[in-house]
């Protein structure tokens, strides 16, 4: 599965479990992940996410997929945590 922001490849994802709609796994990022490292890092922040730092693109869960055997799959933001663990649904 490939985790996909728009047209840019964001890396690979080895999925560890699947419950109802929530997927979890691991992500191996390629290069074009670092560019969008705070946002992920604010996505998973205890203190809380303020939306107001971020582009508007970023924010259109329309603009998140994965791509699974071919098929396109719009997804919610995606969870990166500090040990590569991703979450989404």
């Amino acid at each position: 599965m490939e985790l996909m922001y728009k047209n840019i490849f964001l890396g690979k994802i080895e999925i560890t479990e699947r419950e109802s709609f929530w997927i979890s796994g691991n992500f191996y990022p390629n290069p074009e992940a670092s560019e969008f490292k705070s946002f992920f890092d604010a996505l998973v922040c205890e203190d809380g996410f303020d939306e107001s730092q971020f582009d508007e693109d970023l924010l259109d869960e329309n603009n998140w997929y994965v791509c699974e055997n071919g098929k396109i799959i719009g997804i919610s933001y995606p969870a990166i945590y500090d040990d590569s663990e991703i979450g989404f649904r």
